[in-house]
């Protein structure tokens, strides 16, 4: 039977029976699959010491399976994330990169530009220096990218109600519509949404056009980025999906 050979990063792991696992992995050539490790668990496996979160494996599996899930033939080390596995704070902001390909993207989804954007990131927080790492920064910047690389993107420029450019001092971010309300259409009753300042509006401008070179604002201020962010995708998506790597990342903020 042909087989296949690619590179992948691990999603998620499911303990399968006494010995195995089942890995849902988003691989460069086949997208998001399943795969079952079969003896992944007994100490002396070929897969033992392999199949973790946050390295970068070469994947071998059959090219056509009768069912959904393809037996894992081999795997191979190619890329290993060694910070970002041992610092708490990158490993929950990691996870939640992790959780959003999984939830957000359909089976098999196969995609080059997704598989680069998520190896990308991973390698960018494992390498970030400790006093310039901001995960909010990071995770903001993370969700403009995969928005754009999944075909829709917000906009920061106009009212996304009337056109109108420069919205005003302070404006509503609207996910559903995709961008700010200004303060006339808002009173007008157009849009959703919480009141914003307007350097919110400009700092991610600045993120969307040269990443996080774009700068840092107070946390707080990122984190309400942040929510616009996640519900413009779910908006997006086909639906806001719940994700427990959120509460970890959660707790790391609030203790960072």
């Amino acid at each position: 039977m042909a087989s296949l050979k690619s590179p992948g990063l691990i999603l998620k792991k499911t303990p399968y029976s006494d010995s195995s696992l089942i890995l849902k992995v988003y691989t460069r050539e086949s997208g998001l699959i399943t795969l079952i490790a079969k003896g992944a668990k007994r100490p002396k496996s070929k897969f033992h010491g392999l199949l973790d979160f946050f390295t970068l494996d070469q994947f071998v599996y059959p090219a056509k399976s009768k069912t959904e899930i393809h037996t894992l033939i081999d795997a191979g080390l190619m890329r290993d994330f060694p910070r970002l596995k041992a610092d708490p704070a990158r490993q929950s902001l990691g996870h939640v990169f992790l959780e959003l390909y999984l939830k957000y993207l359909p089976e098999p989804a196969q995609s080059h530009p997704h598989f680069a954007w998520l190896a990308e990131r991973l390698e960018r927080i494992d390498g970030a220096e400790a006093n310039g790492f901001d995960p909010v920064l990071e995770l903001c910047d993370f969700l403009l990218g995969l928005c754009t690389i999944s075909g829709f993107s917000p906009q920061f420029s106009e009212c996304a109600h009337c056109g109108r450019h420069d919205p005003g001092f302070r404006v509503r971010l609207d996910p559903d519509l995709g961008g700010p309300i200004c303060a006339t259409c808002a009173g007008a009753g157009h849009g959703t949404g919480i009141s914003y300042p307007a350097r919110l509006l400009r700092w991610l401008g600045r993120l969307q056009e040269s990443g996080p070179m774009a700068g840092r604002l107070p946390r707080d201020e990122e984190a309400l980025a942040e929510a616009f962010l996640l519900a413009f995708l779910g908006k997006h998506a086909g639906g806001a999906r719940p994700m427990k790597s959120l509460d970890f990342y959660r707790q790391m903020l609030g203790a960072a």
